[in-house]
């Protein structure tokens, strides 16, 4: 399956905080992450170099940057072929 520009689109992006069973929020108020998912998959992370989120401005449009770090088992950097149709 190819992705050409007409059908590439962003990620979900999902920073959690797991709680205990019966804990609406964090005591503090605020989220401390210990769960980064992309499109729904879990990744791991390093603790030492934290998420960042970086809101941008385009046309009307909330965005966000987020830069992660992550523990990676394979990386693939290669070429391919696109499919006549495109």
């Amino acid at each position: 399956m190819s992705t050409t520009d007409q059908d590439a689109k962003g990620v979900v992006i999902e920073i959690i905080e797991k709680l205990p069973p019966g804990a609406a929020e964090h005591p503090l108020g605020v989220v401390v992450p210990t769960e980064v998912r992309i499109n729904g998959q879990a990744l791991l992370c390093s603790a030492s170099h934290p998420v960042k989120i970086h809101e941008i401005d385009l046309d009307d449009q909330s965005l966000a940057l987020v830069t992660l770090t992550l523990f990676a088992r394979r990386i693939r950097v290669d070429t391919e072929e696109t499919s006549a149709d495109v």
